[in-house]
């Protein structure tokens, strides 16, 4: 049984996609406040890759090395304080679908390599206009390009 989400990417277009897919803009928001060190409202390589780093250490609140989808929800009240409560929700469900595309194994935990090797493309797939950053409107397509393998 594919889950709701993916199910949605499968059916809409790619431009009704944006729209259909809640949670994609407040999770662009929340990346490039999280990521963008230089404040220039966008990503660059180096920003990306610190950002992705720090992301995997963060969302591994147990320190075994690996993420599970539990763990993200411990990050729930954190991301609620910053989008509100039902963005927080929305935004926990779309980091979840994403990490679920990074379990290569497929023992519902998301290794270092895991997530090191799989999150490296992210940046190219996200960068379509191919000038080596991210705008907020290409970090809004990360559920549309990660989930619909």
């Amino acid at each position: 049984m594919k889950p709701l989400l993916i199910t949605l990417l499968y059916v809409f277009n790619a431009h009704t996609l944006r729209a259909a897919v809640p949670g994609a803009e407040s999770l662009a928001k929340l990346i490039a406040h999280e990521f963008d060190t230089n404040s220039d409202d966008k990503l660059d390589q180096g920003e990306w890759q610190n950002g992705i780093s720090g992301s995997f250490d963060k969302l591994d609140t147990n320190r075994d090395g690996s993420i599970k989808t539990d763990e993200v929800d411990a990050l729930s009240n954190d991301i609620a304080a910053e989008a509100g409560d039902i963005g927080g929700v929305i935004i926990v469900a779309l980091i979840k679908q994403v990490l679920l595309t990074l379990d290569t194994d497929k023992d519902k935990a998301v290794s270092r390599k895991e997530y090191d090797t799989l999150t490296d493309g992210i940046f190219t797939k996200l960068d379509t206009d191919k000038n080596s950053s991210l705008t907020l409107a290409e970090l809004s397509e990360l559920p549309e390009k990660i989930l619909a393998k």
